[in-house]
């Protein structure tokens, strides 16, 4: 029931129209001027005579429609619906304390129009109001029923967020810890094929304020993920969220697995290697050379020296919209066949075989390149050169030599080969470290020299081991 109320004007002036504002407290009416927040003996005349009156007292209707809005980690706005025979509105404030109660409600704003906006505020800090309608004619004064609202300040955004953490299926999420916050609720935005982006979705929900990490598991690889962590507060029911705040990583394109030689013959080598989720294509390379981009999961390497070998790299592609991706490379050693018909050179040993239908058909002692710069190269080489007789010239130290042999088989481009060397008296053993190394080449006697020549051909395998 409405109060109706007759009362000396002096004292209503000191007790019910005053309005106290608090001491630091800004209060703007969001609809109006400063101006238009007034006090109530704005509104009567002090030196009338204060008399009995028995015209009927008009009585304000209950304020309906009390909400907050635009709610801020210092600000908030509050509105109501427009009270029939109101002359103005008083708000009354409480404010939460430290232990979690409330303060005594305290007169804090007198306006005329129907929004007030409190500034000010503390984040997430939970505030009471109470408005009440006056209706003020000649003397009388006549109030509604209070309107109440509780509302909460928003939580301000937490200062960052990041990718911890990649695996080619899940994504590690880290934030910094708000000191107001009793959870936190995270939220994801997945990518599309064509590089759009799904509408932000809840994924977890935190039970407490300490928790800062969570992982993201069973996620697409060589996909973008965004996210977004909302810290939250709740007190009496009433609770603050922030805005959010925001990061975004994707997850490894992982490599290739089980690359490996399927088979191979003295010049071919098949590789295959599994599948890689949402890959286009795959780039192969060889010894570090791109030879091939292809969409299926094998391929052979043709036209390879015989029983040569190489390494080879392979890595996923992936195009989104105009972005291209790769994955992490995986490799594998491998070789040719190893051809029936070879020769055969090991450095310590000192000692050469040839081969003939993989059964040695000669093998005699030789002398290799000196240690150090003049070393014989080890690997997989070829016959580059085969001829009967040849010059062969070079150059050392600064000194140069021209020099005829009989024999000739070169296996390296820089200059290496067999050949014969009538000017060692002796072969085999150590001596290639005792002064009587070759500048590279393999020397083998004049006898020797003859018999791997005829037992050798242009492209025949020499491995140096």
């Amino acid at each position: 029931m409405m109060k109706k109320f007759f009362i000396p004007f002096a004292f209503l002036l000191a007790t019910i129209i005053c309005v106290a504002v608090p001491v630091g407290v800004t209060a703007v009416n969001s609809s109006a001027t400063s101006d238009e927040a007034v006090s109530v003996a704005k509104l009567v005349n002090p030196t009338s005579a204060v008399e009995p009156l028995t015209e009927a007292r008009v009585v304000p209707s209950d304020i309906k429609g009390l909400k907050a809005s635009e709610v801020q980690s210092d600000s908030l706005l509050l509105s109501w619906d427009k009270s029939n025979n109101a002359s103005i509105y008083t708000i009354y404030r409480a404010s939460e304390t430290e232990n979690g109660k409330f303060s005594r409600y305290q007169k804090y704003k007198t306006v005329k129009n129907t929004a007030f906006r409190d500034t000010g505020l503390d984040e997430a800090k939970v505030y009471q109001y109470r408005i009440f309608a006056y209706n003020v004619k000649n003397s009388y004064i006549t109030q509604s029923k209070p309107a109440v609202t509780s509302v909460m300040t928003k939580l301000e955004n937490i200062s960052w967020v990041k990718i911890v953490e990649k695996t080619k299926s899940s994504l590690t999420v880290n934030w910094q810890k708000s000191n107001k916050a009793d959870k936190y609720i995270i939220y994801r935005s997945d990518e599309n094929k064509d590089g759009s982006f799904t509408k932000y979705h809840k994924i977890r929900e935190t039970n407490d304020g300490d928790t800062v990490t969570i992982k993201d598991n069973n996620l697409i690889d060589g996909t973008v993920y965004k996210y977004k962590v909302l810290c939250e507060r709740t007190e009496n029911d009433v609770s603050a969220v922030s805005a959010g705040t925001a990061t975004k990583g994707m997850t490894r394109f992982s490599a290739p697995e089980h690359f490996k030689k399927l088979k191979a013959s003295e010049t071919a080598i098949k590789l295959g290697w599994d599948g890689v989720t949402h890959a286009d294509k795959y780039e192969l390379y060889r010894n570090g050379v791109k030879i091939k981009t292809l969409k299926e999961t094998q391929f052979t390497d043709r036209g390879l020296l015989s029983g040569s070998s190489h390494y080879y790299t392979v890595r996923a592609v992936r195009k989104v919209a105009k972005t291209v991706r790769y994955g992490d490379y995986a490799g594998v050693n491998a070789s040719c066949k190893i051809p029936a018909n070879r020769i055969e050179v090991s450095l310590a040993n000192q000692h050469l075989k040839v081969y003939r239908n993989n059964k040695v058909a000669y093998s005699t002692d030789v002398i290799t390149g000196a240690p150090g710069d003049r070393a014989t190269t080890p690997g997989h080489h070829h016959i580059l050169s085969h001829k009967s007789p040849a010059i062969l010239k070079g150059s050392y130290g600064g000194s140069k030599w021209t020099t005829r042999v009989s024999y000739w088989m070169g296996f390296t481009y820089s200059g290496q080969g067999i050949h014969d060397a009538t000017w060692q008296s002796a072969f085999g053993g150590q001596l290639y470290r005792q002064g009587r190394g070759s500048h590279g080449c393999v020397n083998v006697s004049l006898s020797s020299a003859k018999r791997i020549y005829e037992l050798s051909y242009a492209g025949m395998l020499v491995i140096v081991k």
